[in-house]
């Protein structure tokens, strides 16, 4: 390794020599096509024993270029290589160093320093981002090299050079990884060696029976394998971020040498972990390693990387046998409740399966909002919940060929997603959760598809129940709940999907629940958001009470039925946001994305928006009135009171208003919407205003709630 390391260099020194005298240009090339051969040999070796060095390859480039310039070019090369030899080996290891970073390559130094750290940490990003800031300074230090080269002085062609190299960048690569190791709060490399060896003798099989199951009891048994003397004074908040097959959020609070799950971050967490959920299970199980899954970006993390790496060393201890999770705000008799054994004997959680049919991704869709934080809560009950999104996947059309009752009895004809996947996991659960956003009155042809594949699960025959027809089950189906979503505000909007679902369903006494919301496009609206996020706690806590009890409160489905506004105002505003939309050539989500605000027609719609959009927070303790005169196309009065946090709007003026703006009706809509800039449109006299002026400042302040 050593012969390696060093093999570049006797060539370059050599060739400086040997060219320095003035040598002339026929010996000159002899002897680089000699120092090439010299570096092919290095190169091969080093195939051999281990891999060639950006270096190798820089020294043999610039000996091929040497050999080529002297061959065709022998008079103007062999000046200068004569003049310019030493900038030349430095010139080379600059560009060895500089440019395999900038285009996506390892740092130089990375391949010398696997060379003194254990094999553990080469793929963490601490390893590699070191390895790069070391990488950049020896680069520098080579630059600084080639510019004292260009003088003709021994001193500034070897003696300065070789003594900046050897004195600062000799010591540089010795002190600096420990030092950022340090700044992070990590043990040194000596240390990374040590303990590295001591993992080798001390490593225990786990038994299988001990590993998690999900990534939410791996997450929250944390707590269980946490490793006090190892995280010494470490003072942390790790939020765990987690997707896929199981949704849901997590908090890991390390303070004192203690540690804890939460539910909500006791501040501001320093490590943020996205992670899909079977990813994260791989790396507790040790059948992925974390270091590796990083690097491949099998998950992100933001924030201290610092405690990302060291969460081997302080969660190291041995999982109990006893240690059960139990979700935050969950009780022990609850976590027992929605445990039941398997065939080994163990306890596992319900197995639900949540079948997600909206169209819709990127956080688009309310049925998969609404079905998160249902999935939240039945996981935090003690539940292992699979979510599968029907857009993902192949499910075709039956085609009533009766194969699966005749031919191939419980199987279907068509051999896609449905039949080798979703139908067999379907029933194996325990409970499936159908979250279809509402068309046409009834689930959407997604869902419906899916249903009417699983006539597997019936047989052909005929049977008479109580002066009705029906087929006999070749299977006992699982409990059903049903979660769908609509934009129209009424509640009576899904009579016909629940006429249609308790025929399908109550009849075998597998509908558990059906969980219904109107009015889901407001849910995308700041205007409406702590209505919104009761709304979707009370769909987690629906969550937690199905898997407890089967059955969901009357108070909890009354809170997911609450209404975001009445009737009348739906309408106004639904009506405006359409107008805008068309009016500008746009869809809903393009106007979210742009931040706009539909643009009010008339006073009256003026009023409401303005209503939606005050901020209390922003309002703080304000006491005022606003008095607003409108001209132009739409002329009147109105007024709105701000006091204790609250907002009234009232039609025609006020006495003593402590602000008064007067203004035609469509500048001052351009200037709501974005349009026009109001201090602009101030400063041109586009508008008036009178009182205290400090209120127009804060305009923005006071209802900027729907910004």
């Amino acid at each position: 390794m050593i012969l390696l390391a060093v093999a570049p260099f006797p060539a370059l020194v050599f060739f400086k020599f040997w060219a320095a005298p003035g040598r002339d240009p026929g010996t000159l090339l002899v002897v680089a096509c000699a120092m090439l051969a010299y570096c092919l040999l290095v190169i091969g070796l080093a195939y051999r024993w281990d891999k060639p060095s950006y270096f190798d390859w820089a020294v043999g480039a610039y000996f091929l270029l040497a050999s080529l310039s002297l061959a065709f070019w022998p008079a103007a090369a062999g000046k200068t290589f004569a003049r310019y030899s030493v900038t030349g080996i430095f010139l080379c290891l600059f560009v060895a160093a500089l440019f395999p970073p900038l285009v996506g390559m390892d740092p130089f130094t990375y391949h010398y320093a696997k060379k003194y750290t254990p094999k553990e940490v080469w793929g963490n990003p601490i390893f590699f981002t070191i390895n790069r800031i070391m990488t950049f300074a020896w680069a520098g230090i080579f630059a600084v090299c080639v510019a004292l080269s260009l003088y003709p002085s021994v001193f500034t062609r070897a003696v300065i050079p070789v003594a900046f190299i050897v004195g600062f960048g000799l010591s540089f690569n010795l002190r600096f990884p420990n030092y950022y190791l340090r700044r992070l709060g990590l043990p040194s490399l000596a240390e990374q060696r040590r303990m590295a060896l001591q993992k080798e003798d001390s490593e225990e099989v786990i038994s299988p029976t001990l590993l998690p199951k999900s990534a939410w009891e791996a997450i929250s048994a944390m707590p269980d394998v946490f490793n006090g003397e190892a995280a010494g004074d470490l003072s942390a908040v790790i939020e765990f971020q987690v997707s896929g097959s199981e949704v849901f959020t997590a908090y890991i609070h390390i303070q004192g040498g203690n540690c804890s799950l939460e539910k909500e971050p006791p501040r501001e967490p320093d490590l943020i972990i996205e992670t899909p959920a079977d990813v994260w299970l791989a790396i507790s199980r040790k059948e992925l390693d974390g270091q590796q899954a990083f690097a491949q970006q099998a998950f992100k993390a933001e924030g201290n990387l610092g405690v990302l790496i060291a969460m081997s060393r302080i969660f190291s201890g041995a999982p109990s046998k006893q240690a059960r999770p139990i979700r935050p705000g969950q009780t022990e008799s609850a976590a027992n409740s929605a445990a039941r054994p398997d065939e080994s004997g163990r306890e596992e959680g319900m197995k639900i399966l949540a079948l997600n049919s909206s169209p819709r991704g990127e956080g688009e869709s309310r049925t998969e909002m609404m079905l998160e934080h249902l999935v939240r809560g039945m996981q935090e009950a003690g539940a292992q919940v699979e979510v599968v999104h029907l857009r993902k996947k192949t499910v075709k059309n039956c085609i009533g060929c009766y194969t699966c009752w005749t031919k191939t009895p419980g199987v279907c004809v068509h051999n896609d997603d449905m039949r080798n996947e979703l139908f067999p996991r379907w029933l194996e659960s325990d409970l499936v959760v159908y979250a279809t956003p509402l068309y046409y009155y009834t689930a959407n042809a997604t869902m419906k598809a899916f249903m009417e594949r699983l006539l597997p699960v019936l047989q052909p025959f005929i049977e008479l129940k109580e002066g009705r027809a029906t087929h006999p089950l070749r299977h006992q189906p699982p409990k059903a709940v049903l979660l769908s979503v609509a934009g129209l505000p009424e509640e009576g909007i899904f009579d016909q999907l629940s006429s249609w679902v308790n025929f399908m369903y109550r009849r075998h006494g597998s509908l558990v629940a059906e969980i219904y919301r109107p009015a889901a496009s407001l849910m995308a609206q700041a205007a409406f958001k702590e209505k919104c996020d009761d709304v979707l706690e009370a769909t987690a806590d629906a969550g937690r009470e199905l898997v407890e009890s089967m059955k969901i409160s009357p108070e909890t489905l009354a809170r997911i039925k609450q209404p975001f506004t009445d009737l009348e105002s739906f309408a106004q505003i639904a009506n405006l946001a359409w107008k805008t939309c068309i009016e500008k050539g746009i869809t809903p989500k393009e106007m979210r994305q742009k931040g706009m605000i539909p643009r009010p027609d008339s006073i009256e719609a003026f009023m409401k928006i303005i209503e939606l959009g005050f901020d209390s927070t922003g309002a703080g303790d304000t006491e005022a009135v606003i008095c607003f005169k409108f001209s132009g196309e739409v002329e009147g009065v109105c007024h709105f009171r701000i006091e204790d946090g609250t907002i009234t709007s009232k039609s025609g003026g006020a006495e003593k208003p402590d602000l008064t703006i007067d203004a035609p009706f469509q500048v001052w809509m351009d200037i709501m919407t974005g349009e026009a800039d109001g201090q602009q449109m101030f400063m041109g006299k586009k508008y008036r205003a009178e009182g205290d002026l400090s209120l127009l400042m804060r305009m923005k302040e006071l209802f900027g709630k729907g910004d």
